[in-house]
């Protein structure tokens, strides 16, 4: 007999040019790019100045459009609680093994050490695009078993993680 298929609880789409700080940096980035090595282009040799165009596409447009497409999918169905942040593996957390559920309050710079994937010493991995609220997850006993999920919704995604761990144990 065929399981049945998981309930969605809770969706959170979080896309990185939301942050602040990156819509802010991203333009500048672009501007220095062509600032440094437009002047380097101007002198080299034509296969030179090639080269260095084709470093100023990838830097100066490539990378900052790279940058503002991330996003962070948070996701919590009646059996998972997963957080992908583009390419990276997704943190994939069975809702029977969660122990605590907190929505929180937390400095993105000291307790996070910024945006994106980041290690941590306080939540051990942190999975944030913007803002400053999460939900802090454990789900063992381990200097390693638990993270940070950033959200624009903290409450709405941490209520949904106890009613799918609700239902997941009934």
């Amino acid at each position: 007999m065929a399981e049945p298929e998981e309930r969605e609880l809770f969706r959170e789409v979080q896309p990185m040019h939301q942050n602040m700080i990156v819509r802010l940096v991203m333009p500048f980035e672009s501007i220095m790019v062509v600032a440094i090595i437009l002047p380097l282009a101007l002198g080299p040799s034509r296969q030179q100045w090639v080269e260095l165009v084709l470093v100023m596409i990838v830097c100066g447009l490539a990378f900052p459009y790279w940058i503002m497409t991330l996003k962070l999918t948070t996701v919590v169905t009646d059996r998972r609680l997963w957080a992908r942040f583009w390419v990276i593996p997704a943190r994939d957390v069975p809702l029977e093994t969660i122990t605590s559920v907190e929505s929180i309050k937390y400095s993105p710079i000291g307790d996070a050490g910024g945006w994106g994937v980041r290690g941590s010493r306080k939540f051990y991995r942190v999975y944030n695009v913007s803002g400053d609220r999460g939900v802090h997850v454990r789900f063992g006993e381990g200097k390693r078993d638990h993270f940070l999920v950033g959200s624009r919704r903290p409450d709405e995604l941490a209520e949904a993680i106890e009613l799918g761990r609700f239902a997941a144990t009934s």
